[in-house]
């Protein structure tokens, strides 16, 4: 059977991560628009209209589909990894092998630690791994005529050693924002235990104080100051958690948010410090 300790814990971690994800799923929407934008605006300039509208409309088609239909699970999130290795190899496409674009997909995996899910560096790595070997093989061994089918690989020999090089730094790079992704939601999960711990310790402590002087005429007003004290330490752990999510991003949007939500967290606060200071004196008259 669970304790009253674990279900708060396991309420306040759920509660955090739900605002996470909600937040990140809106920066993420302004993130497909802009790459999708590019792809239409690389169109113009490169004359590949069917691959930037075609592939772009595809990916956002696969995105919000999976998002849609599985709207309980965060499938949708891998679908996004996805997504974004495809934005990279369509880039690279339209501006006719400028190989330079794959840093659009280092863009991508540091944008993917806001979901504090490590898992989500996978697809990505394995996309990529397999559009470098299999296009730099059929570039180099099987379309070798200029004039026959245009990859639009790469414009440089991207031999083996070229392509090791390549692999071994971008699985450096999803390495590290898996690290990223993981230690920010282990973190965070210590953090919110260790507030779970301190909060029943107080509750104790208070319910031991106070419940040998209560008096019929005064359980109103001891009741009223529990539930000020027990809003307490909620309230201040999500002011805790919005302080040291800020710490750990440099993403402007997301630290709006984040503002936006220690605002609105810092009123319920002051409103309840503002009961429980009464109500404290009230028990103790």
């Amino acid at each position: 059977m669970k304790t009253k300790a674990s279900l708060n814990e396991q309420d306040y971690l759920h509660n955090f991560m739900s605002t996470m994800t909600q937040k990140s799923d809106t920066i993420i929407n302004y993130v497909l628009a802009f790459y999708f934008l590019l792809g239409i605006a690389l169109a113009f300039k490169y004359d590949t209209f069917e691959i930037g509208v075609g592939v772009g409309t595809i990916n956002l088609l696969l995105y919000y589909s999976a998002k849609f239909f599985l709207k309980k699970s965060n499938f949708y999130q891998y679908v996004l990894s996805v997504v974004l290795a495809v934005f990279m190899a369509q880039y690279i496409y339209q501006m006719h092998g400028l190989f330079e674009m794959h840093f659009t997909v280092f863009i991508a995996s540091t944008i993917l630690i806001i979901y504090q899910n490590w898992k989500l560096q996978i697809p990505l790595t394995l996309l990529v791994v397999l559009h470098h070997g299999a296009l730099a093989y059929m570039q180099n061994f099987v379309y070798t005529d200029p004039k026959g089918l245009q990859l639009y690989f790469s414009q440089v020999n991207f031999d083996l050693e070229t392509f090791i090089i390549h692999v071994v730094l971008a699985a450096v790079v999803f390495l590290m924002n898996g690290y990223w992704a993981y230690y920010f939601k282990e973190h965070s999960q210590n953090h919110i235990s260790k507030i779970s711990d301190e909060y029943e310790l107080e509750n104790i402590k208070l319910a031991s104080a106070k419940y040998s002087s209560l008096s019929a005429n005064n359980e109103f007003n001891v009741f009223v100051y529990r539930t000020a004290q027990d809003l307490k330490s909620p309230v201040n752990s999500v002011l805790k958690l919005i302080d040291v999510s800020k710490g750990h991003t440099d993403n402007d949007k997301l630290l709006s948010y984040l503002e936006m939500m220690r605002e609105s967290a810092k009123k319920i606060d002051d409103l309840v410090n503002d009961i429980h200071g009464k109500s404290a004196n009230r028990v103790s008259n």
